[in-house]
């Protein structure tokens, strides 16, 4: 049987929905939940932190057409860093302590397949008059969001530093199936956003943190999107208790 090389492998899709829901933390808070050779990112107002809400379709191989291709509702927590690559080039990225998925396939391959290791869970999204409510519910990981103002325009946020910060990251690191960092490049036809209006949130990893204050979240719909492996920075996974 053909075996793909790692760096072979990519997946495309359509992001139908995307919604960042944001906090800002102590970076020392923030640190204790990295491992060691990750450092907060840090912005005017702290390290960003929060959960990505995704809607997926027409997710597929590389080479497929979008007929081939399937849905899929996940969330990830994430965390904003930086660290230094081979070259001693500073990257900003997001480092993800966890995913959760209503598809049975992404639990199967992530981690495996291609980097991202899943968890199963209960998603629902229910559209209302002026918005959507989206939740996530799994063992020991749940978030329960309304979200209104979703009519407003979208904008490219590069130069605000919380959007710019979670948006603009490309890398997202994580622990694979075996206890090792791996990276997943996410690479949009566009960046441009929305911001909308949280009306109601209860978050078990926002809420986790001490020195979390409330963050502009954003929205951003009907985009494209390329995933690739990227490459991980050699260190420990070493999480402070």
């Amino acid at each position: 049987m053909h075996r793909y090389s790692l760096a072979r492998r990519t997946v495309l899709g359509t992001l139908r929905r995307r919604l960042l829901v944001n906090a800002v933390v102590d970076p020392a808070e923030a640190a204790t939940r990295l491992p060691a050779g990750l450092r907060p990112h840090l912005t005017p107002a702290g390290t960003v932190v929060g959960c990505c809400l995704l809607d997926i379709e027409h997710l597929r191989p590389g080479g497929f057409p979008p007929a081939f291709g399937l849905s899929q509702r996940a969330a990830a927590h994430r965390i904003s860093i930086e660290w230094d690559d081979e070259t001693g080039e500073r990257v900003v990225g997001v480092y993800v302590p966890e995913r959760r998925t209503d598809s049975r396939l992404a639990v199967v391959l992530g981690g495996r397949w291609f980097p991202g290791v899943h968890k199963p869970a209960r998603v629902e999204q229910r559209n209302a008059a002026h918005g959507f409510s989206w939740s996530v519910q799994g063992d020991a990981f749940s978030i329960a969001v309304d979200v209104s103002d979703i009519a407003g325009s979208s904008a490219d946020l590069a130069c605000e530093p919380i959007g710019g910060t979670c948006i603009g990251a490309n890398i997202g690191l994580s622990v694979d199936s075996r206890g090792a960092l791996e990276g997943a490049r996410m690479e949009p036809s566009r960046r441009d956003a929305q911001a909308v209006t949280i009306d109601a949130l209860e978050s078990s990893f926002i809420s986790s943190f001490e020195t979390a204050e409330p963050a502009p979240s954003y929205l951003m719909q009907d985009i494209a999107v390329v995933w690739t492996p990227a490459v991980a920075p050699r260190t420990m996974i070493q999480i402070a208790p």
